[in-house]
């Protein structure tokens, strides 16, 4: 095991350092690639044994390397650790990395992005999820929603939940059945990607339904000025779900007809609520907003607006050092708290509670949830549907609702 040659460090690796109160000083791995799913942090002394890793050591030289030129010691398991945990995150020349760089490369060339929630959120087969979105739109209480709205709030909870996901999702794509709009703009919370405030993809979605198609021409719209700055980041939108099960239901919902998506990931915002500022007092969000409506309105698009968001995230799994059980009453009244407001069509309120509270229930939709009322500002919303789904066996639940907005 000691002559087992270290692989080397990739070349296009950067890193930078951060202070921490409690850990000192750290070094962070970035991949600007993209290959590596999350950067890696090590402690701030590991910079220059880092520098060693050229692919021709072995763990017995490197060890007597580190020993002789860095005063350090460190046993042959501590090595192999090390390089597991980076070989893990693809910042070595592996046969792992290799592999992630043809598979992810091969994505990129692709104009279509495929789904990933088929089998799980969903069934595969075309008859079987047919029938599976016929039911989880099918329900009485979705008929008490007005027409036409000009945007709704749908959650993105697995449609397999049962009850709970059948009453939102139906009162909410209720009300915007018989919308004569040729397309859709979906706000999607970004759950593995931050790249930016907003996030967009010029690839077409795939679904076992048939392709729903990425309006392109608008997205080379938005792009046409150098300002502000679009980004387009396809690998956040690869595994993420937050759009991909409203363009399924859309696919399912208005088969036949022609229309087209705006695929929008929303970034975190959690640099507004630490600094206690609105979104809408940064110059970049207000630029992409207003860029996006010059753009729906120079092409003549119909516009519905779809913010793809579920509410809290509370317990064991997300975190909390408590069982989700013993506050859902109380989580629900704060929703409830958000969702007047919502109602009310005063996003920036809404904004400013989750704020108040440091977003301690960690509302995984406030980024499309308030990105989307400000770019339609409706005057009038109806509070739709309001549910909990508490997973026992991991003590934590998820909180998610609709609303419709108009005009």
């Amino acid at each position: 095991m000691n002559d087992l040659i270290i692989p080397k460090l990739r070349n296009d690796i950067v890193f930078d350092f951060v202070e921490d109160e409690v850990n000192g000083r750290h070094i962070v791995l970035f991949d600007p690639s993209g290959y590596a799913d999350r950067p890696v942090y090590l402690p701030g002394f590991f910079l220059d044994m880092l520098k060693l890793l050229n692919g021709e050591l072995s763990i017995n030289e490197l060890n007597k390397t580190v020993s002789e030129t860095l005063n350090l010691d460190f046993d042959d398991s501590f090595f192999l650790e090390l390089f597991k945990h980076l070989d893990e995150n693809c910042f070595l020349e592996t046969p792992r990395f290799n592999w992630r760089k043809y598979d992810i490369d091969k994505y990129l060339e692709s104009p279509k992005r495929n789904y990933v929630c088929g089998g799980s959120t969903y069934p595969l087969e075309y008859a079987q999820l047919k029938e599976s979105l016929d039911k989880l739109l099918d329900c009485k209480e979705a008929t008490n929603a007005s027409q036409n709205a000009k945007a709704i709030i749908v959650p993105h909870i697995d449609f397999n939940i049962g009850a709970q996901a059948n009453s939102t999702y139906s009162t909410a794509y209720n009300a915007i059945k018989n919308t004569d709009a040729d397309l859709f703009v979906i706000f999607g919370t970004s759950h593995y990607g931050n790249s930016d405030l907003f996030m967009l993809t010029k690839k077409d979605f795939e679904t076992p339904l048939g392709l729903v198609e990425n309006d392109k021409e608008l997205i080379s719209f938005m792009q046409r000025d150098r300002m502000p700055r679009i980004t387009i980041d396809d690998l956040s939108h690869r595994n993420e779900h937050s759009i991909e099960l409203q363009a399924v239901i859309l696919k399912h919902l208005f088969a036949g007809k022609e229309f087209k998506i705006l695929p929008v990931l929303c970034g975190s915002f959690n640099n507004f609520i630490r600094d206690n500022t609105l979104p809408n007092s940064e110059r970049k969000f207000v630029d992409f907003i207003d860029k996006l409506k010059q753009g729906i309105e120079t092409l003549g698009r119909k516009a519905v607006f779809i913010a793809s968001a579920d509410f809290a995230h509370i317990g064991r799994k997300f975190g909390d050092n408590f069982d989700a059980t013993q506050v859902l009453e109380n989580v629900k009244n704060e929703d409830m708290d958000l969702i007047n407001q919502l109602e009310n069509c005063n996003h920036d309120a809404f904004f400013k509670l989750v704020t108040e509270e440091k977003d301690k229930r960690k509302i995984c939709g406030l980024s499309p949830i308030y990105s989307m009322l400000q770019t339609v500002k409706p005057s009038k919303g109806h509070f739709l549907k309001y549910e909990q789904w508490n997973e026992v066996a991991t003590k934590s639940a998820v909180s998610f609702a609709s609303l419709s907005f108009y005009e």
